[in-house]
């Protein structure tokens, strides 16, 4: 066991995240009453200098987004000219973003909307701007967990399987759930996703007609169900219109645990050809 106090270790914190704060601020020209010497300048030649640098950080970032755009549209045939006041909110929220990965989305946004005007919403644009880089791994989580179900577009997250009670009561009703926590989706990632406004608050149900097939759409996987049981419902969570949007920027690949959970459910509960 080591000699060295705890409270040296806890010091060496504070002194880190001192130096941390002393960077950041310089970095950003606030430093000015952190500095030893009394800084010549003024506030507001201070002020001026920093919105330089703001300026031209945001240019900065706005030309990588363009880079990276054009390496995806150039072999894309055109649509029509994106709406002008669309394309001032664009630059106006993409001009902060920093992290190559969130001005890679913001990227592939240009490119789609360049081909297909209309793609993406003012409302879709603002709610990638709230969203960090951890949120935006949570979204894909989300994203590879979905399904589409009857032929629908927009996409689900199906949670389980309910089994009604029969009319004699003779059979037990039945709920079957997935743990979503088990497949990198805890519930605590749910509710900053609902609180954005990329999914809906709440579980829904749709129940499959016992009298044609349902089709599922899982990843690269195709199913067509047809109840073994009379009333068998499926629960889900369902993306927002917004978060069907921005589910178009994600390259989905089914996470195999979920599936594979998904694959054994679907069979206790459905036909399926």
């Amino acid at each position: 066991m080591s000699d060295k106090p705890i409270i040296e270790n806890k010091n060496s914190q504070v002194e880190n995240t001192a130096l941390q704060l002393a960077k950041l601020a310089k970095q950003r020209g606030l430093d000015a009453l952190l500095q030893k010497d009394k800084v010549p300048s003024t506030w507001s030649q201070r002020a001026q200098a920093r919105a330089i640098v703001e300026k031209a950080t945001q240019q900065q970032n706005l030309e990588k987004i363009i880079y990276f755009s054009a390496q995806k549209t150039s072999e894309q045939d055109a649509g029509s000219e994106p709406d002008a006041d669309w394309m001032t909110e664009f630059l106006h929220l993409a001009s902060n973003t920093q992290v190559k990965s969130m001005q890679m989305l913001w990227a592939d946004i240009l490119s789609q909307e360049l081909s297909t005007p209309g793609s993406f919403s003012v409302k879709a644009l603002r709610t990638l701007k709230l969203m960090t880089q951890r949120e935006a791994k949570w979204f894909q989580s989300a994203c590879e967990l979905s399904s589409t179900i009857g032929g629908e577009a927009n996409n689900k997250i199906i949670t389980g399987i309910v089994r009604p009670a029969s009319n004699l009561g003779l059979v037990r009703a039945k709920l079957d759930k997935i743990s979503l926590g088990q497949h990198r989706m805890p519930y605590h990632h749910i509710l900053q996703l609902t609180e954005l406004g990329l999914l809906f608050d709440r579980e829904l149900e749709i129940r499959p007609s016992a009298h044609h097939d349902t089709p599922l759409i899982h990843g690269e996987a195709h199913y067509s169900l047809r109840p073994r049981f009379k009333g068998c419902k499926l629960i889900y969570h369902r993306f927002t219109p917004i978060g069907d949007e921005l589910a178009q920027l994600i390259n989905k690949q089914a996470l195999s645990s979920y599936q594979e959970q998904l694959e054994q459910l679907l069979h206790n509960y459905f036909e399926r050809n």
